[in-house]
């Protein structure tokens, strides 16, 4: 069995939506061992004038962050394709560039590549933090700010070190940038440490 739903809301209100289905879900005897969760449907807030922009990447980046740590077993943007509308986050049907929301799954994507997935700690309000490891020392770092402000983060890697990072914010779309634990708001940094 498979149960698919949708969410165009923040991404609080549409992850708060997500954990509602799984209760319900099993409540009612569709345990996740038996009923696959099809997220098939979701974009945080669609609006003209958010394509584009730092603060789309941040919401869909801080999403994605929590479905990956949620009750979630496949997830699909609405939607991927280059067309005219306020469901086309990835790419400007005018220029055929990328959006600043397509380098956020880039960014997801290097954490994918490195294959095994870490719980991060527990974040303030309006951040979402994803990170992964291949289990041989390196690692990455997904951060999305959607708060609305700056945020100053401190983090223990232990021995690690940033080795590099990249930043999506309102000026810049996945470049590499120094980071000193300063979070703009409506931003996406990825870390990569070893």
């Amino acid at each position: 069995d498979f149960f698919s739903y949708h969410s165009y809301s923040g991404p609080s209100e549409a992850l708060r939506q997500v954990a509602f289905a799984d209760s319900l879900l099993n409540t009612y005897g569709f345990s996740a061992d038996r009923t696959e969760r099809i997220f098939n449907e979701w974009l945080p807030g669609p609006r003209h004038e958010a394509l584009g922009t730092a603060q789309q990447a941040a919401e869909i980046a801080a999403e994605m962050i929590g479905l990956q740590n949620g009750p979630c077993d496949l997830a699909c943007i609405y939607d991927g394709r280059c067309g005219v509308g306020n469901y086309s986050p990835l790419f400007n049907p005018r220029t055929y560039e990328p959006h600043k929301a397509y380098y956020v799954f880039k960014a997801f994507h290097e954490l994918r590549k490195l294959g095994r997935a870490v719980r991060p700690p527990k974040t303030p309000d309006g951040i979402a933090i994803a990170a992964a490891t291949d289990g041989n020392g390196a690692c990455a770092v997904l951060i999305a700010n959607v708060s609305g402000g700056p945020c100053r983060l401190s983090f223990d890697f232990g021995s690690r070190r940033i080795q590099s990072a990249k930043v999506i914010d309102d000026d810049r779309s996945f470049v590499d940038a120094p980071f000193a634990g300063n979070v703009g708001g409506n931003s996406v940094w990825l870390l990569f440490l070893k």
